[in-house]
């Protein structure tokens, strides 16, 4: 027995010695991984498919990162269940800066409730850093069937007859229908609001006069609205946008402090260390201050956002706030 107590006292005496070692090789060995950041090629994926406004934006930023950091960036559109797919996969990959998912944030907020079994959630990413930002505008047919010319029209004739006017976006839980919501919350306002599988197809019915309004990420309907096809009543951003100066804000119509836009990040898996994250911020820092990036993006109604870790944190808290009202009192809910 007195042998074995011995056995047991030395055996703690090696773990008391050996702990703090094998700790020191740990924090040895993240530091050095975020030194050597990144020796190899990194994954950012997008959860949607090629050619929409996230792509294009990923894209130009992702290849001015590439210059900085000295390594590829492969851009990978992995798209399904409202972006659920491409975020998963990045959710379970290794937190050590190589695969990274570059999304808006509505869908890590609403698709837990809007998508039966989505298990993916905002908590499972840690970001590096915004990308863009994208407003969306209210708008009609230059020569709709209401005969609406400005914002306060609209309003107008949805509070005398409600429900009557249709009003599209390009999918429930988007940020557009939620833009729509709040509107009508904001506004005491009642319409019909007719969700499709994307902008394409609602702005060809809008166009046709198949429904009243719409409520379009500005890059998509830009070249309608300045063609003069499709009449702008008001912006979603706080200040008016620089292509659509004319146009007014939905908070300047009375409604101070509203804001509905489509923030893009990049995040990286929960777990994944400060200082990896850190030099990713970095790089994008660059990026977005980049002239020619910040042409691409403007050509595609976008503005670049340059942030710090901690301001991208405040950012999408703020974005996560705004729709929480809109999921507790059932606004928000699976088509």
């Amino acid at each position: 027995m007195k042998q074995h107590a011995r056995v047991r006292r030395t055996l703690a005496g090696l773990a008391l010695a050996i702990g703090p070692i094998l700790g020191l090789t740990a924090y040895t060995t993240v530091a050095h991984a975020a030194d050597t950041y990144p020796d190899k090629p990194i994954r950012l994926v997008v959860p949607y498919p090629p050619g929409g406004n996230l792509d294009i934006t990923t894209r130009a930023i992702s290849t001015a990162m590439a210059r900085i950091l000295k390594q590829s960036i492969v851009v990978e559109n992995l798209g399904g269940a409202g972006g659920t797919i491409g975020a998963s996969n990045v959710a379970r990959s290794a937190p050590d800066g190589y695969t990274l998912l570059s999304t808006t944030i509505v869908p890590l907020v609403v698709n837990p409730t809007l998508v039966p079994g989505t298990k993916v959630r905002l908590g499972d990413f840690e970001p590096a850093g915004m990308l863009a930002v994208v407003p969306s505008v209210l708008e009609v047919p230059a020569r709709g069937k209401k005969n609406i010319k400005d914002f306060a029209g609209f309003i107008t004739y949805a509070k005398a007859h409600p429900g009557e006017l249709s009003v599209s976006h390009s999918g429930n839980g988007t940020t557009n229908h939620i833009a729509a919501l709040l509107m009508q919350r904001d506004f005491g306002i009642q319409v019909t609001l007719v969700p499709y599988k994307g902008s394409g197809p609602a702005l060809t019915d809008l166009l046709g006069g198949q429904v009243d309004a719409m409520v379009d990420q500005l890059t998509s309907s830009l070249p309608q609205i300045q063609s003069g096809s499709l009449n702008a009543l008001a912006v979603t951003s706080a200040q008016r946008v620089p292509d659509l100066k004319q146009v007014p804000t939905v908070a300047e119509m009375g409604k101070q402090g509203f804001e509905m836009v489509t923030y893009s990040a990049i995040v990286a898996p929960k777990g994944t260390p400060l200082a990896i994250r850190q030099k990713l911020n970095d790089a994008l820092a660059q990026a977005v201050a980049d002239p020619s990036v910040q042409q691409q993006l403007a050509l595609a109604g976008s503005q670049v956002v340059k942030s710090t870790i901690d301001q991208s944190v405040k950012i999408i808290a703020a974005e996560e706030a705004k729709l929480q009202p809109l999921i507790t009192s059932g606004a928000l809910k699976p088509e």
